[in-house]
């Protein structure tokens, strides 16, 4: 009975391999959970014996990012072992590499807000200047957004589309956009200058 059941062909597979596909998706994730809260416990406390703090930041901003990998790896590799379409192989694959972009932007960002709060924060604290600390939230946050851009434009490229004309397109609507908030750009222009010469700080 039951093998008569297993073996059934739906969309070019099995029943029972349509099965092990998702018997090994539901394993990567379980075996990803186990990595997040196993090894990265052992991590922490191996990183705590250490003098250095900033292996113990390493690890808490990158095990997020690094179990997410392994899940994206062991799910692509679980639809490997399926009989699927050309198509489906198509989306599969540039699905995959898309999340494997995003995932590594994600690693960046932590890898910089690590490297932040370990090495530029405690520096820009000591200086007397008080403009470096009102700085370092906006660079930070705008190395940020740079970091995404520049995924998802790879994204999009990697996806099927024209990067290049959507860039173009792009700056044909931001000409328009400017144009059509040129005093809001002014005021934001006044206010970076006032920013700059300081007549005033934060708690004035």
């Amino acid at each position: 009975m039951f093998e008569g059941l297993f073996s059934k062909a739906y969309y070019n597979n099995t029943i029972l391999e349509w099965t092990i596909a998702l018997v090994l998706i539901v394993a990567t994730v379980i075996f990803a959970k186990i990595i997040y809260l196993a090894v990265g416990s052992f991590l922490k406390k191996l990183t705590k014996k250490t003098k250095n703090e900033f292996d113990d930041l390493l690890v808490d901003m990158l095990e997020e990012p690094i179990v997410f990998a392994l899940i994206i790896l062991g799910v692509w590799y679980s639809l490997q072992t399926l009989n699927l379409s050309t198509a489906a192989e198509e989306i599969i694959g540039r699905a995959y590499y898309i999340l494997i972009i995003f995932d590594a932007a994600w690693m960046l960002t932590r890898l910089m807000d690590a490297v932040v709060e370990k090495y530029v924060r405690p520096f820009v604290t000591k200086t007397d200047s008080k403009l470096d600390d009102q700085l370092l939230p906006l660079l930070r946050k705008g190395i940020k957004v740079s970091i995404w851009v520049i995924a998802i434009l790879v994204a999009l490229n990697n996806a099927g589309y024209n990067v290049g004309a959507l860039l173009a397109s792009l700056g044909i609507g931001g000409l328009a956009f400017a144009l059509a908030a040129k005093d809001t750009i002014a005021n934001l222009f006044g206010s970076f200058t006032i920013f700059i010469d300081k007549p005033f700080e934060v708690g004035d």
